[in-house]
């Protein structure tokens, strides 16, 4: 029964991606951010595209985002998850280094309530703005990482302030034995000595199991839940 209904909530998110225009981010992270929001909160950048959510307390029609760099012109609209929470992926815009925009909640222009940072333009209106890093500063990131002197790196990108967990074979499945450290904003690494051979592995956040991402490599468990595969070669 469990394996059904985890089979019947990836079906439902992947439904819902194909509805969700998700330019440059990887399929499986998307699914996992819009599936574990379940609040609204300030935008976060992931990878190369920018996440904004904005939860209303009162039921509305549509939520739009319109940007200072479009001269407003087009109003990117929101989608939905199971949770209420309005979303939207847009990609990180070359040659900006601040994101100026503004919320349009049922045709009301207005800044975005969870991100604090607010400036007014030349025309006397308050926007919201996000600063962006330098191109230079975005680094590929990948995962598992075999090294040459033995050891392997494992990195998850995630919402920022977690703890995060890795378990696997290599460690009797013991789900808080090796703890992910943050290593900048919403990026958790974790290096580890592993001998040569295969091993199963799993990522631990605030209860619930993922799979890692950038690892294409899958297995199953003696449940039949999706696992990640890693192979050490000598």
């Amino acid at each position: 029964m469990k394996y059904i209904r985890k089979r019947l909530l990836l079906i439902c998110g992947l439904s819902l991606l194909a509805l969700v225009r998700l330019p440059g981010i990887e399929g499986t992270r998307a699914h996992i951010k819009i599936v574990e929001t379940t609040e609204a909160s300030a935008p976060e950048i992931i990878e190369d595209t920018i996440f904004f959510s904005c939860k209303p307390r009162e039921t509305v029609r549509y939520i739009g985002i319109a940007f200072a760099h479009e001269q407003f012109r087009e109003i990117h609209l929101f989608s939905r998850n199971e949770h209420g929470v309005l979303f939207y992926f847009y990609p990180i815009p070359e040659g900006v280094r601040a994101l100026d925009y503004r919320l349009v909640i049922d045709g009301l222009w207005t800044p975005d309530p969870k991100n604090p940072l607010k400036i007014r333009s030349a025309a006397g209106l308050t926007l919201s703005r996000l600063e962006l890093p330098a191109e230079d500063a975005q680094i590929a990131v990948k995962s598992p990482v075999i090294r040459g002197d033995g050891y392997v790196e494992f990195n998850l990108a995630a919402v920022p302030g977690k703890d995060v967990y890795l378990s696997g074979s290599f460690n009797g499945w013991d789900p808080y034995m090796y703890r992910l450290n943050e290593v900048r904003p919403g990026l958790y690494t974790l290096v580890l000595r592993l001998l040569p051979g295969a091993y199963y592995y799993i990522f631990h956040a605030e209860g619930r199991k993922y799979l890692d991402p950038m690892n294409p490599n899958r297995g199953q468990d003696s449940e039949g839940y999706e696992i990640s595969v890693l192979f050490v070669t000598p």
